[in-house]
């Protein structure tokens, strides 16, 4: 019998340890793409231009998942498994700062509410570069741990590396969160004529409760290792990370600056510098 007859066997076993839903991923191409076309719109609309990291994150979102419909048709190829992990993981970083970091700095600049600590200087970009290490290590990490599939002595530093990662990452937001909690209970002391814009703090808290909530699935997908019982549950990733992240940028849709604008009206800093000297010197802009 001819030998070169004899099929070869893939380098990689299944990456997944599942087969990968092709009508899942298209599902949640549909949705994302979606929700960033509307953002897209609203931010061009009232023109602000720094919400647009949102949809782009959105639509890397969205390219990780047409990958892992590609990734499905060979499970075995570690490039693409490779690529819709990353595309998948990352992106929610970035819409924790567009959503969370630069909302809550510029209520902090509205209502002249600081941290001891946390100042809206600090909030902007000490929690983004947290964030931005934590994406670098991730990413290392899961490149790491793809290659145990082949090189099972890679398993344990690779989970220690994508831990540090999502822990980082996990400690950062869940930190964030009590600053909301924080902010919210100092805000509800503050005098104002204008109360409508607190509406905001929903989305926040909201916001908050979903990136915790898909970071700790994250931990405990990578906490087992390879093929984990949870890194090989198709219904609990799209549950648990999908899922949570399409809510978190349909809430601001609603929630988009355009609607609920955080900048004072000029009359109303105009009111404010008068006022500065009866409120201990702090000027509300």
């Amino acid at each position: 019998m001819n030998s070169s007859t004899v099929p070869d066997l893939p380098k990689y076993p299944n990456l997944y340890g599942y087969e990968p839903s092709k009508g899942l991923s298209i599902a949640a191409i549909v949705c994302f793409s979606t929700v960033s076309l509307i953002l897209i719109f609203l931010s061009i609309k009232f023109k602000k231009f720094y919400f647009l990291v949102a949809p782009g994150a959105g639509i890397v979102t969205v390219i990780g998942y047409a990958i892992r419909i590609k990734s499905a048709q060979d499970t075995h190829v570690l490039g693409t498994y490779i690529a819709t992990t990353l595309l998948i993981l990352l992106p929610p970083t970035a819409l924790a700062a567009v959503f969370l970091f630069a909302q809550l700095g510029k209520i902090m600049k509205r209502t002249g509410i600081q941290h001891p600590i946390f100042k809206p200087n600090v909030v902007k970009y000490l929690f983004l570069i947290v964030d931005i290490f934590s994406i670098i290590i991730q990413g290392a990490g899961g490149a790491l741990l793809a290659q145990s599939a082949d090189d099972p002595s890679l398993d344990k530093p690779a989970k220690g590396v994508m831990l540090t990662g999502l822990c980082i990452a996990l400690c950062s937001f869940t930190l964030f969160f009590f600053l909301i909690i924080y902010l919210y209970m100092n805000v509800l002391k503050v005098q104002e004529d204008d109360k409508k814009w607190r509406i905001i703090f929903i989305a926040l808290f909201a916001s908050g409760i979903l990136i915790i909530l898909r970071s700790i699935y994250r931990v405990a997908e990578y906490a087992g290792g390879y093929h984990s019982s949870v890194m090989t549950n198709e219904p609990l990733f799209y549950g648990l990370d999908t899922l949570p992240m399409f809510l978190l940028m349909c809430i601001w849709v609603p929630f988009h600056p355009g609607f609920v604008p955080l900048s004072k009206k000029k009359e109303d800093k105009e009111k404010d510098k008068d006022n500065t000297e009866t409120r201990n010197g702090v000027e509300l802009e």
